[in-house]
């Protein structure tokens, strides 16, 4: 059985980093060659000094001299040297420049997607609704967007703390990613907020989302009641007019969802009040 401890490491990154310690090793071993080409350097200089110390009885048969044999060996271990130490260097700085680029991909990501809800961040939503805006003026079709909004989240978090609370919005949001299809799109607009972008959808599409979602979190309550709180959501549908910016669909849905709200609101009061005689 493996060590628990020892988990396997896989993706660009983790590749990357063995890479670099792969070779800040070989950069180790090319440190050693520089030491014996420095010995063999020494040894050259010492027979072209002392050529009858080091070469007493003729046993090196060959046509160059001693020294000039030894001066080309070192200057060709060098040489490999010089060369070898070239290409760590560069493959060096190619994988620090990958890793580094990675890095920036990586962080770009994490800004793109809410780590609590694992839905879009607000910092793409004006790049997200500009292109669906552009692409349904341009096609001549549909787009709606549904704000979302949930009701007593406040209280959960003030009553159960944050953690309850992040648990429950991580919970709408898969909802809502489950009532969508693959093509749209779930923003995190604000704390309990959600946009999402349904391309290519009329009103009739919108309402059917709109109603799927309503009753979705509705299960899910009865299901997962927190504490003494029922958990609901209020939903704003809206349809892109041409000519309209991001801002100006984004508000509209906004004051729909708060409609919708306030109407929620006054069905609950009018359920609780008691009826006359």
């Amino acid at each position: 059985m493996s060590n628990a401890g020892n988990v396997e490491q896989v993706g660009p990154q983790a590749r990357i980093a063995s890479e670099l310690v792969r070779l800040e090793s070989q950069r180790r071993e090319f440190w050693v060659l520089i030491i014996f080409a420095g010995v063999v350097l020494m040894l050259g200089v010492l027979s072209f000094l002392f050529p009858h110390r080091f070469w007493e009885g003729g046993g090196l048969q060959v046509s160059l001299s001693p020294q000039t044999l030894f001066v080309i060996m070192v200057g060709t271990v060098l040489a490999s040297l010089y060369k070898a130490r070239r290409d760590f260097e560069i493959r060096g700085l190619r994988l620090a420049n990958i890793q580094q680029d990675l890095s920036s991909q990586e962080a770009q990501a994490n800004s793109m997607i809410d780590a609590v809800t694992h839905v879009f961040t607000r910092a793409v939503l004006h790049d997200l609704l500009a292109g669906e805006i552009s692409r349904a003026e341009r096609t001549n079709r549909s787009l709606a967007l549904i704000m979302c909004d949930l009701n007593n989240f406040k209280q959960v978090n003030d009553r159960y703390g944050h953690l309850i609370g992040d648990y429950v919005l991580s919970q709408v949001a898969a909802i809502l990613k489950f009532c969508v299809r693959g093509s749209d799109c779930v923003v995190r607009y604000g704390g309990d907020e959600f946009l999402v972008l349904l391309p290519e959808t009329d009103q009739e599409g919108g309402e059917i989302v709109r109603q799927r979602v309503r009753r979705k979190v509705a299960e899910w309550d009865h299901a997962n009641r927190v504490g003494a709180l029922p958990i609901s959501v209020s939903l704003g549908l809206y349809l892109h007019v041409n000519g309209q910016t991001a801002d100006m669909d984004v508000a509209e849905a906004d004051a729909r969802m708060y409609a919708d709200k306030q109407a929620t609101q006054h069905r609950t009061i009018a359920s609780t009040l008691p009826l006359s005689l």
